[in-house]
């Protein structure tokens, strides 16, 4: 996985806080949403959630496999613990079933985009049926998504996130990294996610079947943070009572 980032926008003076309103293309958000208002300059991507609770989320992206996921979710059940699954349009469709399973054992489902590209690189009609294909997708399998979407890679540039916003989405990105698409070993995954973790932070990890430690490292990582005095809450949850933190602490 190669994680790029591109072009980042100004950061706008005034913090827009996270927008609540209608949805779009007649779909159906955990969080409606509405469009922004306030001054034109451009916002960076959402990375972490700026509260003084001792909350934090695990963030769960999947594109591709069907091996992982049923690991990372019994150790979620055992510890219950809720997170937010970022999905693919693709996958979802194909794995219709496991999706259900995702929302019925009360985690968040969230957008990763339709085709995994670099979407930096492409025009805004691209972009937009990207976000917009996935989005129809999920609700074609699952009743809510929450407005929230992680481009594929990480990868953004203004466009992305003007035309995601656009549409009813705000892009998030993560503040801690596990690396378990590198599969480093679950010591380090745990390790490092214990050293860097901060209240509010959106931690990142993956249920594909290409990260094959993660369900190692997971009960390390849950009963650690839970040890710091963490609450491990959905993305949504998260963003109650806090604003969004737009400068990258990575």
């Amino acid at each position: 996985m190669k994680i790029v980032v591109l072009k980042k926008s100004v950061v706008c003076l005034g913090m827009l806080a996270l927008i609540y309103g209608l949805g779009f293309l007649n779909g159906r958000f955990l969080m409606p949403v509405s469009p922004v208002t306030g001054p034109a300059a451009k916002e960076m991507p959402i990375f972490y959630v700026q509260k003084k609770a001792q909350e934090v989320t695990l963030t769960f992206d999947i594109s591709w496999g069907e091996q992982t996921l049923p690991k990372v979710l019994q150790i979620l059940k055992e510890y219950q613990v809720p997170a937010t699954f970022f999905l693919s349009g693709p996958w979802a469709v194909r794995h219709s079933e496991a999706v259900r399973m995702i929302y019925e054992q009360g985690h968040e489902i969230a957008s990763h985009g339709d085709r995994h590209v670099n979407l930096s690189e492409y025009p805004k009609e691209a972009v937009r049926q990207n976000i917009a294909k996935a989005h129809q997708d999920l609700l074609s399998v699952v009743p809510r998504v929450a407005p929230f979407f992680r481009p594929p890679n990480g990868d953004y540039d203004d466009l992305v996130i003007d035309t995601a916003r656009e549409l009813g989405y705000e892009t998030v990105i993560w503040a801690v990294d596990s690396l378990d698409w590198k599969n480093p070993g679950p010591d380090y995954m745990v390790e490092r996610v214990l050293k860097k973790v901060f209240p509010g932070a959106v931690i990142l990890c993956h249920a594909s079947d290409s990260s094959k430690e993660i369900h190692l490292a997971l009960p390390g990582i849950i009963k650690g943070l839970r040890a710091k005095g963490y609450k491990l809450v959905t993305l949504s949850q998260l963003m109650e009572n806090g604003t969004p933190g737009r400068n990258d602490p990575r």
